[in-house]
């Protein structure tokens, strides 16, 4: 078969799945901002950063991210760096947006006012989470960042209890604490906090653990003394005179390195998923060398029992993702944000995965937005690149047809099931929303 009909079969074969979405930072739909215009909402994150890369002030972010102001004056302060960025995944996933959703042939000067009336006019209509996941993206279930009470319809939540291995103040671990019932007193009193936080997490529905730290650290974690991490911990402590308003403390390598070990164990225990982010980092720069997944396989080797799941195709690590996913067991690969961080480097690291790392062990698509218009984009280019990737591996003899598609849905469908633990959280099929 050639590789164009094999293209076409897939793409109406991955087109008809419900898929599920490993990661999003989406709030729930009453919880969106409510003066919001289309470029207001869609320049919260992702693309702005291309805009600010091809040469966008700060201010000129600013000013064009307020709605109070002329929707085709702020237009005019992009453009030009709109246009320079346009063809980014990101930029692309966006055009998609403006097509799928309201029939508006991509973002530009001539159409930036029709755009704005259509998404006004949804926004007011309500129903608009159930039109773009449900009926139009055809999502059964994303996983959202650290909502433990979020819409159980659209979301399962991830757990982020990064601040017991960072904290920042006296008063931080005080009111941690006291949110469990532990009056922290000493390393012991935390680690007891943290245990409590995550049976907590774990009652109220979260399905899996996830750590952001590589925003601000390595994901190198040495295995510290426990009387090196006391002697962290007890700083913040002698630095107890300090007044309510003292600016953040910088926790000591020793506790971090600590905490981060004390929630491996505990994952250990409870058979628990852990989500790292790797690779590229949101926003202008950010030191890309500490979200290395190298630096992470001290704790493969350790916690054999405990299933990672690192995000963001490793990028621009891929490679080296590859190989731990290759060695280890407990390391599989997710794909959240990666098809509009670059989709050529989404298709060219599938392909390179399918030829290294059993196939059970990539999750094909996490969006990874925090406004619901960009979910849509970014699953319309996942869905055609692992059609594209899963059809060249049929024209050059790889894959059959049928374990091209049995391959799609352990990508999209079975895969994040499996490994983060989804099966009982499935909503059952409810009617689609009509437009």
């Amino acid at each position: 078969m050639n590789r164009e009909t094999a293209e076409q079969e897939l793409i109406a074969h991955i087109d008809g799945l419900e898929i599920l979405d490993s990661h999003e930072h989406l709030p729930d739909e009453a919880d969106r901002p409510a003066a919001a215009d289309v470029l207001a909402e869609w320049l919260t994150h992702y693309f702005s950063c291309d805009l600010i890369s091809a040469g966008l002030s700060d201010q000129g972010l600013v000013q064009a991210r307020d709605s109070r102001g002329d929707l085709l004056a702020r237009w005019d302060l992009v453009e030009p760096y709109w246009e320079a960025a346009r063809s980014t995944g990101y930029g692309r996933s966006l055009d998609l947006a403006a097509r799928g959703l309201y029939g508006i042939d991509g973002v530009r000067r001539q159409t930036v006012g029709a755009l704005n009336e259509a998404f006004v006019a949804a926004r007011q209509q309500g129903g608009h989470y159930e039109y773009v996941l449900k009926t139009k993206s055809r999502i059964a279930l994303s996983v959202v960042d650290s909502n433990l009470g979020c819409d159980r319809r659209y979301f399962a939540s991830a757990f982020r209890l990064d601040n017991f291995i960072q904290p920042t103040h006296r008063r931080e671990i005080r009111d941690q604490g006291r949110g469990v019932g532990v009056q922290v007193h000493s390393l012991e009193d935390w680690e007891e906090a943290l245990r409590r936080q995550l049976g907590r997490a774990l009652d109220e529905g979260a399905v899996v653990v996830k750590h952001g730290l590589a925003y601000t650290r390595s994901l190198h974690y040495e295995k510290p003394t426990r009387a090196a991490a006391e002697s962290d911990f007890h700083e913040f402590f002698r630095a107890a005179r300090a007044p309510e308003w003292r600016g953040p403390m910088q926790a000591g390598e020793a506790l971090q390195c600590h905490m981060w070990h004390a929630l491996l164990r505990l994952a250990d225990q409870q058979g628990l998923t852990v989500q790292v982010h790797t690779g590229l980092q949101e926003g202008n720069g950010n030191v890309i060398a500490d979200a290395n997944p190298v630096h992470l396989t001290n704790c493969f080797l350790e916690y054999e029992n405990v299933t990672f799941d690192l995000f963001h195709m490793g990028y621009p690590y891929v490679l080296e993702l590859a190989n731990l996913a290759k060695n280890f067991r407990n390391v599989n690969i997710d794909m959240c944000w990666g098809h509009i961080i670059s989709p050529t480097a989404a298709r060219l690291a599938l392909t390179e995965w399918l030829d290294t790392v059993p196939a059970n062990k990539i999750i094909g698509f996490g969006g990874d937005y925090c406004f619901v218009d960009g979910v849509y984009g970014h699953q319309e280019l996942a869905r055609r690149n692992i059609a594209a990737t899963l059809a060249a591996k049929v024209a050059d003899g790889s894959f059959d047809l049928a374990r091209a598609r049995e391959v799609a849905g352990w990508l999209l469908v079975d895969n994040p099931r499996r490994i983060l633990r989804l099966g009982e959280r499935l909503p059952a099929p409810a009617p689609t929303a009509a437009r």
